[in-house]
């Protein structure tokens, strides 16, 4: 009889960490990802409630990769502020293609954490994010001692969003105080000052409309003052700003598609969202054909609505592009035909 595949509970806030991540990196051909941060909570299921990004200036990828170093020791340190018993307990990864399965040299970087000395449990869970013509996918693995030793690849697993009731009653209370801090991150002098800055160098090239959304992020929408037709951008900063770089998105039917472009990857404080506005203009442009592709997609479904979404950023940058104002042309007559419908 097979057994029953593990779960893996995520808390709510890692999980859109990691999405965040997304949009950030995966630029290139190296490995992209990090440690996660957790424990079982019982035989069948471990509790994800941290996670760091990593690079390979700190051997991440590598054989020889260590647990134990400054840059995983601070935000191990903050996931036990969460639960005492957090500690390491797995690995991501980034896909820029529909592939969900571990390469070769992810498996091994989870073998070296499974094997690590200041690895303390029996497996290893492992997440894969792939983004792949606009959407994300998460896939769950785990790897256990008794897989390595035999050179099996590692188990499908279950991947759940957790509630926060599978800590104790005190770590609920420490994780509702935690974010409640988290929310009123805007509000500390420094960066509120760093928030006034950036909007104002924004508005020197870009129309602006600013908003702080109900989770608590700051969102800056552009549209350039001149030239890209009817482009529209969107920045988002969270909590850690500035020393954590925003995301950035395209708005397509109603949701966020994430962009992802090198300043982005390799956001420092002293760069600015004027940086990565300037940079995303160029740089979406190496995207057209992918999104030509997700726009007949959308047509063949019959949502016009994101059809035209992404036949609009097309058309922004390149209004010469091929075959874009034809099918534009398709998906605003399909538009046309639902109003009807919609106003009755």
């Amino acid at each position: 009889m097979s057994q029953e595949p593990v779960t893996i509970l995520i808390m709510p806030e890692v999980r859109a960490a990691l999405e965040a991540e997304v949009t950030r990196g995966g630029v290139g051909g190296d490995l992209a990802g990090g440690l996660l941060f957790g424990y079982p909570l019982d035989r069948q299921r471990r509790l994800i409630v941290g996670q760091v990004r990593l690079s390979q200036e700190v051997g991440f990828g590598q054989r020889d990769f260590a647990l134990d170093q400054s840059r995983t020791s601070k935000p191990l340190a903050q996931a036990q502020q969460i639960s005492s018993q957090a500690h390491y307990c797995g690995v991501w990864y980034i896909h820029l293609t529909p592939e969900g399965e571990l390469t070769d040299q992810e498996w091994m970087q989870a073998q070296a954490v499974l094997e690590d000395p200041d690895y303390r449990f029996q497996d290893v869970a492992c997440l894969v994010l792939s983004l792949y013509s606009g959407k994300l996918t998460f896939y769950a693995f785990t790897l256990d001692v008794y897989q390595v030793a035999r050179g099996h690849p590692p188990s499908p697993a279950r991947l759940l969003m957790a509630t926060g009731a599978e800590l104790p009653s005190a770590e609920q209370t420490a994780r509702a105080e935690a974010a409640v801090r988290a929310a009123a991150w805007y509000r500390v002098p420094e960066v509120a000052r760093r928030l006034e800055e950036e909007h104002k160098l924004l508005a020197a090239r870009y129309y602006v409309e600013a908003e702080l959304d109900a989770e608590g992020y700051v969102i800056f929408r552009l549209r350039p003052k001149s030239g890209y037709g009817k482009l529209t951008l969107g920045l988002v900063c969270g909590p850690g700003f500035p020393e954590r770089g925003p995301a950035a998105f395209l708005p397509i039917g109603g949701g966020r598609h994430p962009v992802i472009s090198p300043t982005i990857s390799e956001w420092t404080a002293s760069h600015r969202l004027t940086d990565v506005a300037d940079e995303m203009t160029s740089w979406l442009t190496w995207s057209l054909d992918d999104y030509m592709a997700v726009a007949k997609e959308a047509l063949a479904r019959g949502d016009y609505g994101e059809a035209n979404d992404w036949l609009t950023v097309v058309l922004s940058l390149n209004p010469r592009k091929p075959g874009a104002a034809r099918l534009l042309a398709r998906a605003q007559a399909g538009l046309s035909m639902e109003r009807p419908a919609d106003q009755e």
